[in-house]
């Protein structure tokens, strides 16, 4: 029973991330069901519960360095894991996993991950360095595939795939339909709003702007706002707060939902609007239009692989511009469905190849 460990920024109630994982799960299981996955989690019995896997503290050295004596693959990702902005510390824990696991001469793997940027010079010299001691790695956008080759990684082919969360499958459970039935007038549209805290500068105007254009097109087309938290706490801070300005009627989610419910909750709605990545991804992956606010590159970039429409860049957010663009993605909700289609399915089968590269990178270690 060959062991993986998995590494990545999981148990934080992150639920883009916990559908990273999810997705990754999913597969293994589904295409080699003796693998025996191992996870490194923030919180070690969320994880367990939530996927029902081994997971052991990602900040314990001696767990970590028993789990490497027994792994045939260590994989870090998916996720944007190696990347500076956020903290500059953070990648160098992820890079600092994968040299340990080198070291231990368990075989690594980058896996599906969303790179840079990465601004500090020692980061981009340990990511070259390390990187091109791995064995594969897929990344989940061309964008990321131009900055390891700007960062000098060209030892393992670096393959462009898809994020996993695209294999997860949708569970609309009985609390969340009771949710809806409580909540939702029967037959009206629900516009979903996934927004995210961000400290850059006009920060405040730039979610006055969000708050007046989608009200203006909530008043217009008479759909329902429906704010949606995907990390739970963090976000339903910024929800509660951008509905109370919010001059249109609106509801704010309140249940914590797997990533599974999520999935069925984004197939409900008949736009989302997010700037959270992962609404987007479960918008295609349900086939539900979408547009996306862009805070970060990554934004731009999955919705250039989606097919989604060109997303308002977050410095140049402003109410009336943002109102008309809005405007335009719901009248072209019918033609934008048929794009999303081909491309979710398209970006399925990359998912899986994220899957294949696993099985193989085993498999060449088993016949070593």
């Amino acid at each position: 029973m060959p062991t993986v460990l998995l590494s990545g920024y999981y148990g934080f109630n992150n639920l883009g991330d916990e559908a990273v994982l999810g997705g990754l799960l999913a597969g293994l299981r589904a295409a080699a069901p003796t693998v025996r996955p191992v996870v490194l989690s923030g919180d070690v019995g969320a994880t367990e519960r939530l996927h029902a896997v081994e997971a052991i503290p990602r900040m314990g050295l001696g767990a970590i360095r028993a789990s490497l004596r027994e792994a045939d693959l260590f994989i870090s990702g998916g996720g944007s894991l190696l990347q500076d902005v956020t903290s500059a510390r953070s990648p160098l824990y992820y890079l600092g996993l994968l040299w340990l696991a080198q070291r231990a001469g368990v075989p690594t793997m980058a896996l599906a991950q969303g790179m840079g940027p990465l601004r500090h010079p020692l980061n981009r010299l340990l990511a070259r360095r390390i990187l091109n001691q791995t064995r594969a790695i897929t990344v989940r956008d061309d964008a990321s595939e131009a900055f390891l080759a700007s960062l000098g990684v060209d030892q393992p082919p670096i393959e462009v795939t898809a994020d996993p969360a695209f294999l997860l499958e949708p569970d609309d459970s009985e609390r969340l339909a009771l949710w809806w039935e409580g909540h939702i007038p029967a037959g009206r549209p629900v516009i979903g709003v996934a927004l995210r805290r961000w400290d850059a500068a006009n920060s405040v105007a730039r979610y006055h702007a969000i708050s007046d254009a989608l009200a203006a097109l909530a008043v217009e087309t008479g759909a329902l706002l429906l704010f949606i938290p995907m990390q739970f706490n963090e976000d339903m801070r910024v929800a509660l707060e951008i509905s109370a300005w919010t001059p249109a009627e609106n509801v704010v989610f309140d249940l914590e939902l797997t990533p599974r419910e999520m999935l069925a909750l984004v197939a409900r709605c008949a736009m989302i609007v997010a700037m959270r990545l992962h609404a987007l991804i479960f918008a295609t992956r349900q086939g539900v239009p979408a547009f996306g606010l862009a805070y970060d590159p990554k934004v731009l970039d999955f919705a250039l692989a989606a097919g989604l429409p060109t997303p308002a860049r977050w410095e140049e957010l402003e109410a009336n511009t943002l109102a008309d663009i809005l405007r335009q993605a719901w009248e072209a909700r019918d033609t934008q469905r048929a794009i999303i289609a081909d491309c979710a399915a398209i970006l399925r089968e990359k998912a899986q190849w994220n899957i294949t590269r696993v099985l193989d990178v085993l498999g060449e270690q088993a016949g070593a």
